[in-house]
């Protein structure tokens, strides 16, 4: 089994490219989860602080990786002095120094990124626009969802039931609405 290694630039810049998804993705979620459950207003500062910091957790990840990796290395390599290597053996000692050399790229890259404010803006960017899609995917669902086809044979049956549902609803939201606006007073309803 004399496999060949994967290049090194290559490896490095796919890392770099699943790794930038997953800060896109994170970033992302976070808009949605600051807009809908918290109410955030959209802060591009403070995604962009979300997004340098997620960069920074996984090129400190990367450094432990390579760490390990090296480690690992280190105690193949011992066991030298006691038998010969196999081609397998030799094999995972080259594997191991690509992965060190990898891991110590994809740091680098990583915090790099996260220094580089138009690479960190255009990242919040792209997650703002597909938070924006998802949620307005979600809401034309829902939309469609309730959509009632007046020429159904039990529209007029179960009409005062939905305009009952609107309206619990939209007066849940118009008192939510009005407690944020007001702060924490005693209200009688």
């Amino acid at each position: 089994m004399n496999a060949e290694l994967p290049d090194l630039e290559r490896t490095v810049d796919e890392g770099l490219l699943i790794a930038l998804s997953a800060v896109r993705m994170a970033v992302k979620n976070d808009i949605i989860v600051g807009a809908l459950r918290e109410h955030f207003d959209y802060d591009s500062g403070r995604y962009a602080d979300n997004a340098r910091s997620e960069l920074h957790r996984l090129a400190r990840q990367n450094e432990e990786y390579a760490r390990r990796v090296s480690r690992m290395g280190r105690d193949l390599a011992a066991m030298k002095w006691r038998l010969s290597f196999t081609d397998d053996q030799r094999h995972d000692l080259k594997q191991f120094a690509l992965r060190f050399r990898v891991h110590e790229r994809l740091t680098l890259a990583l915090d790099a990124v996260a220094d580089d404010n138009d690479q960190v803006a255009r990242i919040v960017s792209s997650a703002q626009r597909s938070a924006s899609e998802e949620v307005s995917s979600a809401v034309s669902s829902k939309l469609i969802e309730l959509a009632v086809d007046q020429r159904e044979p039990d529209y007029a049956e179960h009409r005062g039931e939905r305009l009952e549902a609107f309206v619990l609803i939209n007066l849940a939201i118009l008192k939510g609405k009005h407690d944020a606006e007001t702060g924490p007073e005693l209200n009688e309803y």
